[in-house]
């Protein structure tokens, strides 16, 4: 038995819209793995990247203070930061005179911490710059800081920076406070 024409070609246009479906749905299926794989590994790499980044603005902080404090009353240092995660703060209350960042991860990022809930990890000194990780829940806190309690007094009206920031490191004196460094916002 023969068939039409007309038959056998709408046939295979059928057959071409169902293979069109199939790998449609094959390529997102496909791409759904993919980013389901690959989206921890790269916030897992985005975090490490603020931390280093992080590390480099208290590096840098860090050298202006010391660089303004030993130059003498009325030096100063313009500084520019942008934070945008994680919390940093300038404490400067009598027991602790230190500028501090922390952000919580669900991942070590390579600084181990404390076995439980609450214990902290190995103490890492890199030259000022004081790293620790504590365990949280699921995740991670990891701290970065610099301490200056028993070497210069940091005055500042800011407390927790977050965004882009001018700011102006100087050394400045008063009857009251002797001489101290402050931070401020431009």
């Amino acid at each position: 038995m023969l068939r039409s024409p007309v038959l056998i070609h709408s046939n295979k246009k059928g057959d071409l819209w169902i293979s069109a479906a199939l790998y449609t749905a094959l390529g997102l299926i496909l791409i759904t793995v993919i980013l389901s794989v690959g989206m921890p590994f790269v916030n897992k790499i985005k975090e490490r990247n603020t931390i280093l980044q992080t590390k480099n603005v208290l590096y840098e902080m860090d050298k202006l203070v010391r660089e303004v404090e030993l130059e003498g009353i009325g030096s100063r240092r313009p500084f520019f930061v942008d934070i945008q995660e994680g919390d940093f703060l300038i404490k400067s209350l009598g027991t602790e005179e230190k500028i501090e960042w922390s952000i919580t991860s669900e991942n070590k990022l390579g600084i181990e911490s404390g076995g439980s809930v609450g214990s902290s990890g190995p103490l890492i000194e890199e030259g000022n710059l004081k790293i620790q990780s504590t365990k949280v829940g699921q995740g991670y806190k990891i701290n970065l800081w610099i301490d200056y309690k028993n070497n210069i007094n940091i005055e500042t009206s800011l407390k927790q920076l977050k965004g882009r920031y001018n700011l102006i490191i100087e050394h400045r004196y008063s009857n009251e406070k002797n001489d101290y460094v402050e931070i401020r916002e431009a």
